[in-house]
């Protein structure tokens, strides 16, 4: 059976509602997989519409990205050392280390093995054995999906919109090849993202995903909530779950069912009790500007979040 679990309800229960970020455990054979002083294991997570947008180009800066994730990373992981460092005692440099790339809607993974290496990388999943690099990915309503090698302590963190929708498959196939994993060993988790409540689509692309990813993604769009739904099923008539989509591609690649964990919250609507919404969308902030607004314009209008992967070393 597979593990869900709701983000809102978890920030709420805890009293986080204004927090900036969330980190949560994977699962494994139906049970969260947590830390103990014996062993150490990974947590998947990411920022939240308060911290504000986690937009990353390679030859942009982002002073609220670069602020707001080390500050993130100060307070939910300790200096480590390697046990092969060379520097004298107390001026160990052993920390922490993110690693990020510029997405391209792409199914393009890559390894990482030491901080900088993925300088100037487009493509749009990121690897690791390095127990301090944290792999880091964009969001804003495409799926972000990360990956736990509990045996290898391998990691993984992915961004999967709709053209990108295969990613998974290939991330487990890349941990295969360059690190020995086994799908039995890998653990997955499916983070917030919009959900078929809110993501409409015309004939060609259902037919797509359906011939693609299996029947289960598509369903007809019935019962508008609205008159401005009534309005956008006329132009896009079926309702796409990229989450069906990526449980279609992990069950191929060998991921058990109880390894495997959703997030139910769709990024597009989900809201607390009061109202505030909890994360940044596209579909919710952008998508609805008009068409003569250039493409990195209406990227900017919405709050990119950044999901990330670490070992909880």
């Amino acid at each position: 059976m597979i593990n869900t679990i709701s983000v809102r309800e978890e920030l709420e229960k805890s009293g986080s509602q204004k927090a900036l970020h969330i980190t949560l455990p994977f699962y494994e054979n139906g049970r969260p997989l947590c830390s103990t002083e014996s062993e150490k294991h990974a947590l998947w997570g990411m920022t939240l519409l308060k911290a504000g947008s986690m937009r990353f180009r390679w030859n942009e800066s982002n002073e609220n990205r670069r602020a707001t994730l080390k500050k993130i990373l100060s307070e939910i992981k300790k200096p480590v050392c390697s046990g092969n460092c060379s520097s004298a005692e107390g001026s160990c440099d052993c920390k922490s280390r993110l690693a990020p790339i510029e997405l391209i809607h792409s199914k393009d993974v890559f390894v990482t093995q030491k901080e900088g290496d993925t300088k100037n990388l487009k493509g749009d999943g990121l690897i690791t054995k390095n127990p301090l690099l944290v792999p880091a990915v964009t969001v804003a309503d495409c799926l972000p999906l990360f990956l736990y090698d509990r045996k290898n302590k391998a990691t993984g963190a992915f961004h999967s919109g709709w053209k990108g929708t295969g990613i998974a498959g290939n991330g487990v196939k890349k941990m295969q090849e360059e690190f020995g994993s086994k799908p039995e060993d890998i653990l997955a988790a499916i983070g917030p993202h919009i959900g078929s409540c809110c993501y409409f689509v015309d004939k060609e692309r259902a037919d797509y995903f359906t011939q693609n990813f299996g029947k289960k993604c598509i369903e007809k769009a019935e019962n508008p909530a609205s008159e401005e739904e009534a309005d956008l099923i006329k132009r896009f008539p079926y309702r796409l779950s990229l989450t069906e989509a990526n449980l279609f591609i992990l069950k191929q690649a060998g991921i058990k069912e109880e390894n495997i964990t959703v997030a139910e919250d769709c990024t597009c609507c989900t809201s607390f009790a009061d109202g505030t919404k909890v994360f940044g969308s596209f579909r919710r902030q952008a998508a609805f500007l008009p068409p003569q607004i250039d493409a990195d314009t209406r990227s900017r209008s919405m709050t990119v979040q950044a999901a990330f992967v670490m070992m909880n070393v």
